[in-house]
C-alpha cells in the first residue's frame, strides 16, 4: 500500500533558525576562505551570533 502522508514541513520558526544559521555559516566561510568548517566554532563572535538564533542568552 503507497503511503499518502503528505511530506512534513518544519514549523515556520525552526525553518527561520535554519535559514539564519545557514546564512551565518556562508557569511563566516566567506569571511575566511580556506579555514577549517570546525574553525567557526572556536570564533567566539560566531558562538555569540549562533547563540542568538537559538535563543539563547549571551551571558
Amino acid at each position: 500500500m503507497e503511503d499518502r502522508t503528505p511530506p512534513q514541513r518544519p514549523h515556520p520558526d525552526r525553518l527561520a533558525r535554519e535559514q539564519a544559521y545557514g546564512r551565518l555559516r556562508l557569511d563566516w566561510l566567506t569571511a575566511h576562505p580556506g579555514a577549517d568548517d570546525d574553525a567557526m566554532l572556536d570564533d567566539p563572535e560566531f558562538v555569540r551570533q549562533m547563540n542568538i538564533i537559538d535563543g539563547r542568552s549571551e551571558s
